[in-house]
């Protein structure tokens, strides 16, 4: 007989530990579905931003945790359009008839229903009188509050990459398309791949220790500057990593960049020298953090 199928319910936006723990509780009733909602932030009249996570790596977080569950975790979505009218009995039902869902689970802080009037409490008496099995998860906590994508937001502008790890459970991925820049980097000795077309929310103003990829080759250790810099006459915020050891040109390569850690805030030098000492200090650094978090990973 086949396993039932069970969907996580949720937004889904950042995949963060608590996400992974309904995905988890649902490859334990059957084969997990993450169901999600399309279109959301129109309709809610939600700010335009990007991505916590880049559409085009969801793939990759999605197949480490299908490892980790031992079952395969298929994404697939619902019109919120058309589900945000939808009474919570017709919600069910759409569920069980439509979808042939057999389980449910969702966080315990879930509503739906018109005006958002039902909970998960609701979700489990109207899935019983379905056949629908409903389980309700606990929130995750970290430090004794709760993961969230606002708080992976928060952790993010402040460039808080402990915070980050600890909450998505990877390092945070920041994924581009390197364009031309002006060659600073280059004629301090420290050339940079700039990071243009960014997929997903790049950190807050600040130096960054990490990793790189380049069209999927790597990694190598990567010193990452997110700001303006005020050394050398400002320039709207932009992304560019030196990444260590990397020879050759990379213009039009997709760059992946996991954040480690924070160096440092950004600084105006009184000049070129002192700004090519730190910048030296700065990649030493992140050479030695990127080697410890690969020997932590490894461990």
């Amino acid at each position: 007989m086949p396993a039932p199928l069970a969907f996580a319910i949720g937004k889904f936006d950042a995949l963060h530990r608590g996400h992974h723990a309904l995905a988890a509780a649902a490859a334990r009733l059957g084969d997990p579905l993450l169901l999600g909602f399309a279109g959301m932030a129109a309709v809610l009249g939600w700010p335009d931003r990007l991505p916590l996570l880049a559409p085009s790596d969801r793939a990759r977080v999605l197949a480490g945790w299908s490892h980790a569950v031992g079952a395969g975790i298929v994404e697939c979505s619902l019109d919120f359009a058309a589900i945000q009218p939808l009474e919570p009995a017709a919600f069910v039902d759409l569920l069980v008839d439509r979808l042939a869902a057999g389980a449910a689970v969702v966080g315990d802080d879930f509503r739906f229903g018109r005006g958002r009037v039902a909970g998960a409490n609701e979700l489990v008496v109207l899935g019983r009188a379905r056949g629908l099995a409903v389980t309700v998860v606990a929130a995750v906590a970290q430090d004794g509050t709760a993961v969230s994508s606002s708080r992976v937001r928060a952790a993010l502008a402040a460039g808080d990459c402990t915070d980050l790890t600890a909450c998505l459970g990877r390092a945070y991925r920041l994924v581009a398309t390197v364009v031309r820049g002006e060659g600073r980097g280059h004629a301090i000795g420290f050339p940079t791949a700039n990071c243009g077309d960014l997929a997903n929310q790049p950190p807050g103003v600040g130096v960054y220790a990490g990793r790189a990829w380049v069209d999927g080759r790597g990694p190598w250790p990567a010193a990452i500057n997110a700001g303006h810099l005020p050394t050398v006459g400002g320039r709207p915020f932009a992304v560019e990593a030196h990444l260590v050891g990397f020879t050759g040109e990379c213009y039009g390569a997709r760059i992946e960049l996991d954040l480690i850690a924070r160096l440092r805030g950004e600084q105006r030098f009184a000049g070129l020298d002192d700004l090519r000492a730190q910048i030296g200090r700065d990649v030493a650094a992140a050479v030695a953090a990127a080697v410890a978090a690969a020997v932590a990973a490894a461990g």
